[in-house]
């Protein structure tokens, strides 16, 4: 099991680090959370994507609206919010 998980995440590295047309579906409804960074702010669930994405040199598509077509896209990313049992 552990040989998997390693395996998938090397080749998910992999594709994110030779992607270059990366799609970011901000779908989680506004739904906002204190920004790590800066305490007193606030930032959208695709923050700390986009973060990691610009710090890896990777410039990402981002939208609310799901596009028809996402075949152009090497990688998509959907937020979906948070959900709380409580």
């Amino acid at each position: 099991m552990i040989k998997k998980i390693v395996l998938f995440l090397f080749l998910l590295n992999a594709a994110i680090a030779f992607s270059q047309n990366v799609f970011v579906w901000d779908n989680d409804l506004d739904y906002t959370v204190m920004n790590p960074e800066d305490p007193w702010t606030f930032v959208g669930m695709e923050f700390g994507i986009i973060d990691a994405l610009n710090e890896n040199g990777i410039t990402p598509s981002v939208d609310t609206l799901l596009p028809d077509d996402l075949s152009i896209y090497d990688i998509v990313f959907a937020t979906i919010g948070i959900w709380c049992d409580g």
